[in-house]
């Protein structure tokens, strides 16, 4: 199978993106809300959570206005790499709600392996 295959069968990424990314950011609003609830708005946690949260609702307007997909892939790897952080700092608090964020982890694998196979096929048509 070659990058141009797998692009075209990933091809359904682009048409569902957008449903995805406000369902996750409902997610993300939802394990807030708790940990609001739970600690309080000054708690580091709840910060980190706030900052991943702002960085997920960029994403779309840094990756449109900049349109380049480099951008988009170190948004993914940025937003992956914060999204494994907080998991983990969730999991220290013992909030079991940190398991919400796993669909966001296996949309950011399979989104950035996506991106990365666009960005190849860039690559390799130069």
């Amino acid at each position: 199978m070659n990058i141009e295959n797998t692009i075209d069968a990933l091809f359904w990424i682009d048409q569902i993106a957008a449903t995805v990314w406000i369902i996750l950011s409902l997610i993300m609003f939802w394990i807030l809300y708790q940990l609001y609830a739970l600690e309080s708005k000054e708690h580091p946690v709840f910060k980190f959570g706030v900052f991943l949260l702002v960085l997920v609702w960029l994403y779309p307007v840094y990756t449109f206005l900049f349109n380049q997909i480099e951008v988009g892939f170190a948004g993914n790897l940025l937003t992956l790499w914060a999204t494994s952080h907080y998991i983990l700092k969730l999991k220290k608090l013992a909030f079991k709600q940190y398991l919400l964020l796993l669909p966001q982890i296996v949309w950011l694998l399979v989104a950035t392996f996506y991106v990365g196979c666009l960005l190849a096929e860039k690559y390799m048509m130069a």
